[in-house]
């Protein structure tokens, strides 16, 4: 048998910790949510495009109410009670369960559209639906 040429080296490098590549949010900017002004601004930008109404009415649920999106994507009209102004959030990610009073621009905004949902050019399985509708496609959540 011929003797081989290749032999075993230790390895030359230290393994050590590795250092996060980006920095805390606290470093990066001041603040962690959306002022007044700026929630005015983007809800009047979003009245531009194609879904105007459901998208500030998206921002401004979510903006009062502390929605995440998953909250929000998964409204659905009976947890709204038109009557008495409250809105019935469940909580994602361990959250308590909570009624919310609805302001008058809240309540007025939902209710438009609320009317634009029903029986409009739609099929009948999505007439009666419950959901809010607040994606952009009436697929099965």
């Amino acid at each position: 048998m011929a003797k081989s040429y290749l032999s075993l080296v230790a390895p030359r490098t230290v393994n050590r910790t590795v250092t996060p590549k980006r920095r805390p949010n606290a470093d990066l900017r001041t603040r962690e949510y959306l002022t007044e002004a700026e929630v005015e601004r983007l809800l009047k930008a979003t009245r531009a495009n194609r879904w105007g109404h459901r998208d500030a009415t998206m921002i401004l649920i979510a903006y009062r109410h502390g929605l995440r999106a998953s909250e929000l994507t998964d409204l659905r009209w009976d947890q709204i009670d038109f009557n008495a102004g409250t809105m019935a959030v469940r909580r994602a990610k361990k959250g308590t369960p909570s009624t919310h009073p609805i302001r008058g621009d809240e309540m007025r905004a939902l209710r438009r559209l609320h009317s634009a949902s029903r029986n409009r050019n739609r099929p009948s399985s999505l007439r009666r639906s419950a959901a809010l509708r607040l994606r952009r496609r009436a697929s099965p959540a």
